[in-house]
């Protein structure tokens, strides 16, 4: 019970420090009646009210749907912040090039990512009365084509899941503030479509804005990225999330 207790913890904790204002931790000995105890009670009982678009903004964090650079075939990405660290959904998304842009064709990528829970599987591992079920993975196309020599202009779709189930007995069922939890079932589905630009501003670097629509949950996705020779260092924005915005870094490897 305590390792799933500390991991639902550890979610919500690290899901504050994405945008903790610093004011917020006050000196009151009573931390369920100060700022931040209400805050983090707050934020469990958004979590629980629509868990669901929680993690499909995770899951978000972890794609990126920009074309692959010109010659290259291959690309791997992998978000460490704020997905991997701290909420431990450890992730993969994958780039593989179709068809390269000539004057007669555009550039053509396929794309998948996946993802795993690893903080849940451990807390189930270590009780019996535990049995999650989580899947995360998304796969779709982009397609570009150079207006400038430094510019390309992109758009695509995608089909993205995230599904989570966990029920827990009446001996593991978390309590947090001023709310019980003692289940987690959720599945979120939806095509998005998106568009965007890329602009190489130097050897190995890009500057990428991009936007995405859901079309069965009418979600709003936008994404603001400076990329390096491997390093990522961006902003989502989620208008109706229980964050609106979401700085990530991440690391991508091109081949």
């Amino acid at each position: 019970m305590k390792y799933f207790r500390a991991f639902f913890a550890i979610m919500i904790l690290a899901a504050s420090c994405m945008l903790q204002p610093p004011t917020l931790w006050g000196e009151d000995d009573d931390f369920a009646s100060s700022a931040a105890g209400q805050y983090l009670i707050n934020l469990g009982l958004k979590f629980i009210d629509d868990p669901g678009d929680f993690f499909m903004n995770l899951h978000l964090n972890n794609e990126d749907y920009s074309p692959l650079p010109d010659g290259r075939r291959v690309g791997a990405r992998f978000n460490f912040f704020p997905t991997f660290f701290p909420t431990t959904l450890a992730n993969l998304n994958l780039k593989i090039n179709v068809l390269s842009d000539k004057p007669t064709t555009p550039q053509i990528d396929m794309v998948g990512t996946y993802g795993d829970l690893l903080g849940l599987r451990f807390a189930a591992d270590s009780m019996e009365d535990v049995k999650p079920e989580f899947s995360d993975y998304a796969v779709g196309l982009v397609v570009s084509k150079k207006v400038q020599n430094e510019t390309k202009l992109f758009a695509g779709f995608k089909y993205t899941q995230v599904q989570m189930k966990v029920v827990l007995s009446s001996s593991s069922a978390v309590d947090f503030g001023s709310f019980h939890l003692d289940t987690i079932n959720f599945k979120v589905a939806d095509m998005f479509i998106y568009s965007g630009i890329c602009h190489q501003s130097g050897k190995d670097a890009y500057v990428i804005a991009q936007a995405g629509y859901g079309l069965t949950y009418k979600k709003i996705a936008a994404r603001i990225m400076m990329s390096r020779k491997h390093l990522e260092l961006g902003i989502d924005m989620f208008p109706e999330g229980m964050f609106v915005i979401h700085p990530f870094m991440a690391w991508h490897w091109y081949f």
